[in-house]
């Protein structure tokens, strides 16, 4: 691909650097196989001065979520309505005003807001560029029910009829997509992992039996809101019946939040502030175990049934026992399970992730064989498979407008 010099431009929630899920993805997958990424975003703000910037970057202006900054009563469905068509409306013109300047071979849209996957396809027709819809999330389910579900929906009515694939980061996902779209392209493309996830010697797995003054310690690093807050409650009560046997170290931007400093204070949860990707890599390999929770009472369930974090193939790579907490038929329930690459519990029972504890601090056979397995499976969310996967799609895309100009 660097030998066709071909440019590709996103439309995209956040943009690498920056330490959002969506942005990591981006930022290690298209690195070396893009010749000049280009990125358009209204979070600007949210990069990293401190990391290394790939490609160029453009800010697009703010979104609008009401049509008029006033109360209309009855009507203000309506309201709400018109600003995201608004928005949608307004953010296509900024792209194309961008691209004009700059070309592109090929647009993605990305999945994230109410606007950005219809905007880049109003841009893309436009433009006449070949469009792909990249979808980290459900992009109808991520909303609740109500106005943005239903605007949503209408949307993807119209950029699924322009997008020459879609992708996604897994199977669940993808069988979702392809019911409501049966004629869809669709592609998976695991949310990578680098490779310098992969470069610390996995740790002796025999320890001796944990105390007070030397308590197992458990790590989990990311966000924490509603798509985890009730699997933590039931860590919480889990750690209590423990009494002390098990800790949980807590990195997050949210680690003052309400939710973790209030609703989660226990004298086992250790809050600590966001830490860099680097950083949130050694605590990973230095664990007694890693926690990988997902909630059981949500109002999104079929986002949560298909979710992919992307520590999950972090996880995967350090080669420390894990522990899911995440329910029945999740993706990240079932790959674990499947794969037997780590301890599965289903269920929001707090009495059964104490098991679960117990279970992974007394039995050296089961933390082997378990890490074993995940190293194994880790190798399918290697970076550099997901950068050929993609490098595919592209090269695909272009084939097809190639053939498609040969026929004028």
């Amino acid at each position: 691909m660097k030998s066709r010099g071909l440019t590709v431009g996103f439309v995209t929630t956040a943009a690498p650097p920056s330490p959002n899920g969506q942005a990591r993805v981006l930022g290690q997958i298209v690195t070396d196989d893009v010749a000049i990424p280009i990125f358009m975003t209204d979070q600007m703000n949210i990069l990293e001065s401190e990391q290394e910037h790939i490609g160029r970057h453009y800010k697009l202006s703010s979104p609008e979520f009401r049509l008029v900054n006033r109360s209309l009563g009855r009507f203000q469905g309506l309201n709400r309505a018109g600003g995201l068509a608004r928005t949608a409306v307004t953010r296509a013109r900024e792209v194309v005003a961008v691209l004009r300047r700059d070309p592109v071979d090929i647009l993605v849209g990305c999945s994230g807001n109410p606007f950005d996957l219809s905007a880049a396809c109003l841009a893309a027709r436009r433009l006449g560029l070949p469009l792909m819809a990249y979808l980290f999330d459900d992009p109808v389910y991520q909303w609740e029910a109500g106005l943005y579900r239903h605007a949503a929906r209408l949307a993807e009515r119209l950029w699924s009829r322009s997008a020459r694939a879609i992708v996604v980061p897994n199977e669940v996902l993808a069988a979702d997509i392809q019911r409501r779209l049966p004629k869809a392209r669709i592609h998976i493309v695991r949310n990578p992992v680098d490779s310098t996830a992969f470069s610390a010697p996995p740790r002796l797995l025999e320890a001796d039996p944990p105390t007070l003054l030397a308590p197992w310690r458990l790590l989990y690093s990311g966000s924490v809101y509603s798509a985890q807050a009730d699997a933590f409650e039931n860590l919480k009560a889990a750690l209590e019946i423990q009494g002390g046997r098990f800790v949980l170290e807590l990195y997050s931007a949210q680690s003052s939040s309400d939710l973790v400093a209030k609703q989660l204070a226990t004298p086992y949860f250790m809050a600590r502030p966001h830490v860099s990707h680097m950083t949130a890599l050694s605590l990973q390999h230095n664990a007694d175990i890693l926690f990988l929770p997902l909630a059981f009472n949500s109002p999104i369930p079929e986002v949560i049934r298909s979710s992919a974090p992307a520590k999950l193939g972090e996880y995967l790579a350090a080669g420390r026992p894990i522990l899911v907490h995440a329910p029945a038929g999740s993706f990240v329930a079932e790959i674990i399970r499947k794969a037997d690459a780590g301890v599965v519990v289903d269920i929001p029972d707090p009495d059964r992730l104490s098991d679960a504890l117990h279970a992974l601090s007394s039995d050296v056979h089961l933390r082997k064989r378990i890490v074993c397995n995940a190293l194994r499976l880790a190798r399918d969310f290697h970076v550099d498979r997901a950068k050929n996967s993609l490098s595919s799609i592209f090269e695909g895309l272009t084939r097809q407008e190639d053939k498609r100009f040969s026929y004028n």
